[in-house]
């Protein structure tokens, strides 16, 4: 019997993505799992989105889940960048709560991961891989920065009030100058330990990476904390005259209170994990090199699934 990947809930301007490259070039979208495994361009594909979070509409990944291994996978390649993006805030007016919510701590993942990313020059990658992630850059940190302070701007007004047009239009653009920064720069730690447990638990991507986010920062704390502690100031703290490794902490209290007043939830367990899961999840995470290595601490199958018990 054949294994199966089917589309999930990431994105579906992801499936846009894989149908545009299987129309290509044939085959099933097995075939192209991976880095630099599309031989070239695809069809084009023009993007709208109608939620702010994924930034698929500028991203050149597509997202899927293989039903047999209980996983979420990824084809990753410039050739997946769409042709065009429209971005309308009007399109999200009408995005319930709770999506409003997941697809934002998402948006805003993205960019704290691209912010704190390994940096550019100590980037891992081996002789004779290419890969669109390219480690921290200036660049990245730009696009970073600006929209963390959109998404801590606006996203609990965008949650709570959602026809206020002036907070969805800061969300959209924030979580396009998100997908603009992790597109380039990466994502990490926290997106390689939701791929198991949204492909186990079927949650929002969103829900996932947003429950994970504070545990995994914690984690990568030593190894960025002039990076968190601007984060915290960006995110509307008030960290002047404090100790730069308590400006860093009030980073991680800033996300949780973030996702504790927009109703992400807080535990695995509130997802329905079970405690017998977690070595399993964590095993699956650190299989996932080709975002493991945009991380700015090196991870063992241990450190994972202490991440995954704390969360737990």
């Amino acid at each position: 019997m054949s294994r199966s990947v089917r589309a999930v809930s990431v994105s579906s301007m992801d499936l846009a993505k894989v149908t545009a490259t299987v129309l290509t070039h044939g085959g099933s979208p097995r075939d192209y799992l991976g880095d630099d495994k599309v031989p070239g361009p695809v069809l084009p594909v023009i993007c709208m989105p109608t939620t702010a979070g994924t930034g698929s509409e500028v991203s050149a990944a597509a997202v899927l889940t293989d039903t047999d291994s209980h996983i979420k996978v990824g084809i990753l390649i410039n050739f997946l960048r769409p042709t065009v993006a429209v971005i309308d805030p009007l399109l999200t007016v009408s995005c319930p709560p709770k999506v409003t919510a997941d697809s934002g701590i998402d948006a805003l993942t993205h960019a704290i991961e691209a912010y704190t990313a390994v940096d550019n020059a100590h980037f891992p990658l081996p002789a004779g891989e290419r890969t669109v992630y390219q480690g921290r850059h200036p660049f990245g940190d730009m696009l970073a920065e600006k929209a963390i302070t959109l998404i801590g701007r606006h996203l609990r007004q965008a949650v709570a009030y959602g026809n206020n047009v002036e907070a969805r239009e800061g969300m959209a653009l924030g979580a396009t100058l998100a997908g603009l920064a992790f597109s380039n720069v990466g994502v990490a730690l926290v997106h390689a330990m939701e791929y198991p447990v949204g492909g186990a638990t079927h949650c929002s991507h969103g829900a996932g990476n947003g429950l994970l986010l504070p545990f995994v920062m914690r984690f990568n704390l030593p190894a960025r904390i002039k990076e968190f502690a601007t984060i915290a100031r960006l995110l509307g703290e008030d960290v002047e005259g404090m100790q730069v490794e308590s400006a860093a902490e009030r980073a991680i209290e800033a996300v949780e209170k973030l996702r504790a007043e927009i109703g992400v939830p807080r535990r695995l367990r509130d997802l329905g994990v079970t405690e017998d899961q977690l070595r399993s999840f964590a095993e699956k995470a650190c299989g996932i090199r080709r975002i493991l290595r945009v991380n700015p601490r090196t991870v063992t199958v241990d450190d994972v699934e202490d991440i995954f018990r704390a969360a737990f």
